[in-house]
């Protein structure tokens, strides 16, 4: 009887957690299969699943608990077009000018319009804010780089959670590279917040090829 009430009980669990996820998979699983996705279906992304994902954000490890993080996540379709009208002029821009590098030549534009703006083709854009962390010490400066590894691990659980749900998406900082202050002022990013990263949310349209990662003995020092 205790068996067959602790199945029974796994059983309901199991319901009630269906009707907040799409999918889920192992969290070691959710590991190998994450991949950086540019193209998606017109699949939209739930409700649900969404906030079980800025949940995932919501509890990463940060400085000092200070949870340094803000999330803008945008649906709108023509708000989105309109970002990625202001990233790709940007690179038009400063690809004729050569400003702060050497001109592109039109197969480096495109293959960098591509990259910078593809995060757009997403149901879901989610842009990750951070600010300084204050020092707990008094009379020293911010912790900077503190806010910018707490937001960061909070963009990988929630990569990480769409991801095991079914979903995927590209974790980019090629459109703010180009045009970090026009992207902040149409989204009204005030001080001191600065904006982290985009990540995009979607249904991938393929099956993303696997890409080759180093061995642990080549990344590892055991002392």
């Amino acid at each position: 009887m205790a068996l067959l009430y602790q199945v029974e009980k796994a059983a309901i669990i199991n319901v009630i957690l269906s009707k907040h996820r799409t999918y889920h998979m192992d969290f070691f699983d959710a590991i190998k299969k994450r991949r950086s996705i540019r193209h998606f279906t017109a699949e939209p992304v739930k409700d649900e699943d969404l906030r079980a994902m800025l949940e995932a954000a919501r509890m990463a490890p940060n400085s000092h608990n200070a949870q340094p993080w803000h999330f803008i996540i945008i649906r709108d379709r023509d708000l989105m077009s309109r970002l990625r009208d202001i990233v790709s002029a940007a690179i038009e821009g400063q690809a004729q000018t050569g400003s702060g590098s050497e001109p592109l030549d039109p197969s480096q534009l495109q293959r960098q319009k591509f990259y910078a703006t593809s995060v757009f083709d997403a149901p879901v854009v989610v842009l990750a804010l951070t600010h300084p962390v204050p020092s707990p010490v008094p009379n020293t400066p911010p912790k900077a780089d503190s806010g910018l590894q707490s937001v960061s691990a909070a963009l990988a659980q929630l990569h990480l959670a769409a991801t095991a749900l079914g979903y995927g998406g590209c974790w980019s900082t090629l459109p703010l590279s180009w045009a970090r202050w026009e992207v902040e002022a149409v989204l009204e990013v005030k001080e001191p917040w600065t904006s982290a990263a985009f990540l995009s949310i979607g249904v991938p349209a393929k099956v993303p090829r696997d890409v080759p990662k180093k061995p642990l003995e080549e990344i590892v020092t055991f002392r």
